[in-house]
């Protein structure tokens, strides 16, 4: 008998992480080794589990970029997978250059999840069809990979993100718009969730690198 491909779970949701652990466990030749809730609990037990495969929320506490260079540097044998419900190209080809091997979207199959996993355990890369879609669309047109989603931030989100990049605090935001800056902390929520980022630095580096705004 061939021995169990071995997988972490990181996710910060538990009925995410418990409903793809039951599911795995259907298959004999998939074992679930542990499960971790943020970056730093996945690359510790990645580190002392050693296993064949982690499966990697992309939006979780700590980022699942900086999981998954983490994972590869205290586990290289480990090969990431991620697992996202944001279609954001660019924050998947940071994933892939941090290290990370395939991508699928949240609404994949589960088998599909399965054969994914199985490809990963022989260093077969994997994406989902739409984010090869995607890839090749910006690829095409020769566009930074996920400047599309500036396209759903308002005029005012945009006005926010080019203030945030020349690192204007809150204040100083709502002093330049003539708005409160509660309005402001609403307006900088929102670009970070719509940007898929973590932080206001990861919101300047989206906007350098989609041109919106010149690096300084």
């Amino acid at each position: 008998m061939n021995t169990p491909i071995r997988i972490v779970i990181a996710d910060d949701h538990v009925l995410v992480r418990q409903g793809i652990r039951a599911f795995l466990e259907t298959h004999p030749d998939l074992e679930i080794v542990g499960e971790a809730e943020d970056a730093a609990s996945a690359a510790q037990l990645c580190e002392s589990r050693k296993p064949d495969v982690a499966l990697v929320d992309l939006v979780m506490p700590g980022g699942g970029i900086e999981a998954t260079r983490a994972i590869r540097t205290t586990s290289p044998q480990t090969q990431v997978v991620l697992l996202t419900s944001f279609e954001d190209v660019q924050q998947i080809v940071a994933a892939v250059q941090a290290g990370a091997l395939s991508c699928m979207l949240k609404d994949v199959d589960a088998d599909a999840l399965a054969d994914t996993l199985r490809r990963a355990a022989r260093g077969e890369a994997m994406l989902h069809p739409r984010v090869a879609g995607k890839l090749m669309d910006a690829l095409r047109r020769g566009v930074e990979p996920g400047s599309e989603l500036l396209q759903t931030l308002s005029q005012r989100e945009r006005e926010v993100l080019t203030l945030m990049a020349d690192g204007f605090s809150n204040q100083n935001i709502a002093e330049r718009l003539g708005i409160g800056e509660k309005t402001v902390k609403t307006h900088v929520s929102n670009v970070l969730g719509k940007l898929n980022v973590n932080d206001r630095t990861q919101a300047a580096v989206y906007a350098w690198k989609s041109g919106l705004k010149q690096r300084p």
